[in-house]
């Protein structure tokens, strides 16, 4: 079988999580880091083959497979692996149709999130990186609520209602997803009454990535907390990070100082983006605040984006490989 050539490829990072769990605020600050001239971002949403009044009818959730074009969607995504443009389908929603399709090119770097984007091994060998996002359930609630009363029309009483609807959906085809990821990133409070722009946050590093070099220094600042070669509650060989929802700013600041260290000149380019411009996220009445934990979270993940693109490190198995090598030459 022939060589892949990786050299030439974009890319490609997968943030999964089910809905409301913060994937689009946390790959917000990517168009800053790296120019939107360098990003193609996919949603896997608009593979969704039944719009909301269809899926309502037929008694699905958008968790069901049944209800996504899932053939579509892993021929798509490899199309873009081989530098392909595509003809992607749009899922609306504000109103919740099926529209399009649109024209979609990649660039150096193609960032797929949704809530599948690990389920089928046919898209998930695609990925370079895979991230989950997993938040404390109680906070995956308010995100929702918050989001779809304010950005897609529904009532407070129809989200829960959708979200107990779809609870069995979740625990059968989303929450399992977690065991591929590479990261796995948990935003939690750190007593029950915490300010959502003091949310502390677990980043946990699986040992199918290289360690970071700079791991033993983050614990310059006190409020982070390191732990390396722990058994993750995947079973899994870890390095975790805990950062701190009270941390200073001055702290914060000392963090980001060493992870640009480390990025400059190593690993390829970063914008540098000022602080105040990283860690925003929406609150209430749609008003942008700042976290600092989510800034950092958010310049680490950028730093192993980077490392991926630089070395392509990231350990596969043979089996994989003879996966990866058929949809290449398809």
């Amino acid at each position: 079988m022939a060589e892949v050539d990786v050299s030439r490829r974009p890319i490609f990072v997968g943030i999964g999580g089910d809905s409301g769990t913060g994937k689009t605020t946390l790959t917000s600050a990517f168009f800053d880091l790296f120019g939107r001239d360098r990003i193609t971002s996919i949603c896997l949403d608009d593979y969704h083959s039944l719009d909301r009044r269809q899926r309502q009818l037929v008694g699905l959730t958008a968790l069901d497979p049944r209800a996504n074009n899932f053939a579509l969607m892993e021929a798509q995504i490899w199309a873009l692996k081989r530098g392909e443009a595509i003809q992607k389908p749009i899922y609306d929603h504000s109103d919740g149709t099926l529209r399009g399709p649109e024209l979609v090119e990649p660039k150096g770097m193609v960032i797929v999130q949704g809530l599948h984007p690990f389920l089928i091994p046919g898209v998930r060998h695609a990925f370079d990186l895979k991230v989950w996002l997993d938040p404390e359930p109680e906070l995956r609630m308010q995100w929702k609520i918050q989001r779809d009363v304010a950005k897609r029309g529904y009532s407070k009483e129809q989200v829960l209602a959708e979200l107990e609807a779809r609870r069995e959906d979740a625990h059968r085809y989303i929450e399992h997803q977690r065991q591929y990821a590479d990261l796995v990133i948990r935003f939690y409070r750190p007593r029950p009454a915490t300010n959502m722009g003091h949310l502390s946050v677990r980043i946990t590093q699986r040992h199918t990535i290289p360690r970071l070099s700079f791991d033993r220094l983050l614990h310059a600042a006190d409020t982070i907390r390191l732990a390396l070669g722990v058994t993750d509650e995947d079973g899994q060989s870890s390095d975790v990070i805990d950062i701190d929802g009270h941390i200073t700013a001055e702290q914060a600041m000392l963090v980001e100082e060493i992870v640009w260290a480390h990025v400059d000149g190593r690993h390829g380019h970063l914008h540098h983006v000022p602080p105040e411009r990283l860690g925003t996220y929406e609150a209430a009445a749609r008003r942008r605040r700042h976290s600092d934990p989510l800034a950092l979270t958010q310049l680490i993940l950028a730093h192993r984006i980077l490392s991926a693109q630089k070395s392509f490190l990231l350990r596969v198995s043979a089996r994989e490989h003879e996966e990866i090598g058929e949809h290449w030459h398809m």
